[in-house]
Order: C-alpha cells, then sequence, then structure tokens
C-alpha cells in the first residue's frame, strides 16, 4: 500500500525538482540552440472513459521554434487493463519507455496562448496488451500558455500512440501531459 503512495507521489516529486534545477541549465542550452525548448512533464495515461492509472515521465527536445520534437517518457508505472476487455493480467502494461520524434505545426497563436497539433512515430520499449507492435504511429494536441518573456510556459498535451491497425489488436495510447517549457 505504502508503495502504491510512493509510485504516485514520484511524479510530483520529478516535476518539482527539475522546475527548481532546469532553469539554470536551460540558460547554457540557450547559447548552444536559440530556437529550441526543453519541456519537462508529467502525465497520466487513459483509455476511452477510464483512467488506467499509470505515471508518465516526459522530457523532449523541441527544434526550430517548436516545429520538431523528440521525445522521451518513462510510463512509471503498470497502467490497468479496462474492465470489459481484460488480458490474462489486470495490467495492460508494465512500466516501459517509450520514444517519440514528431512534426509539430502551429495552427493558432492568440495572445499568450497557442495551439499545436503534431504527427510522428514512436518506439515502445515492449509490447503488451495496448499495442502490438514497437513501433507506432504519433499524434498530439497542445495548448501551450505563456508565462513570461523568457520563453517559459505551460504546455498541456493530449497524446495518442496507435499502429493504425497494420497488425490488430489496435488498442492505442493515450496519455495526457503537463509540461513546463524552458
Amino acid at each position: 500500500m505504502w508503495l502504491r503512495r510512493g509510485a504516485r507521489a514520484l511524479p510530483l516529486t520529478w516535476l518539482t525538482i527539475l522546475t527548481v534545477c532546469i532553469p539554470d541549465a536551460a540558460s547554457a542550452f540557450d547559447s548552444w540552440c536559440d530556437r529550441c525548448d526543453v519541456l519537462v512533464g508529467v502525465g497520466t495515461t487513459l483509455r476511452t472513459w477510464a483512467w488506467t492509472d499509470g505515471w508518465v515521465l516526459s522530457l523532449t527536445l523541441e527544434l526550430d521554434q517548436s516545429r520538431w520534437a523528440l521525445g522521451v517518457f518513462r510510463f512509471a508505472t503498470s497502467q490497468r487493463a479496462p474492465v470489459g476487455a481484460r488480458p490474462v493480467t489486470p495490467y495492460a502494461a508494465d512500466p516501459y519507455w517509450g520514444f517519440t520524434a514528431m512534426r509539430r505545426w502551429q495552427v493558432l497563436h492568440r495572445g499568450s496562448g497557442r495551439l499545436y497539433l503534431g504527427f510522428g512515430a514512436n518506439y515502445r520499449s515492449e509490447v503488451d496488451f495496448l499495442e502490438s507492435t514497437r513501433w507506432n504511429f504519433a499524434y498530439l494536441i497542445a495548448v501551450r500558455i505563456d508565462l513570461d518573456a523568457h520563453g517559459r510556459a505551460l504546455e498541456f498535451g493530449i497524446h495518442h500512440w496507435s499502429d493504425a491497425w497494420i497488425r490488430p489488436p489496435n488498442r492505442g495510447e493515450n496519455l495526457l501531459t503537463l509540461s513546463f517549457v524552458f
């Protein structure tokens, strides 16, 4: 029981530590890449109309004014399977790593807010109940709110990873992330 509470506190601790420590490192990064951003985030996984109790830690490098993104995702906890579609075990996926390369388009910019759409590919370190292939398509809808004039912002993203029925069954992976942008 205490282990499960600790697993839930892990993403919040991760985000707090990185928010405090990274601004100094981000200024050194700015001299290397003027038009790049680093996103550090935390999120959760879900299925249609149901939470799956998976915690996600993300680190993304955006290049060329957010036109391209390279991301690393750590699914830190096991994900529950939906009640109506149980696999052999109650878990749909064990903790694993995911990597994404994506093209992003800014489709709206109003005041301090922006809307992004993204499409790309991702690689998962395991095959499980959710995905029958390691390589998948990646989709993104994100809203970014600028916090100040120095480029810091918050981004709320809805990600979907799917093999697009290349190999049935195609259950896919959905995740919601909240990221701090440096």
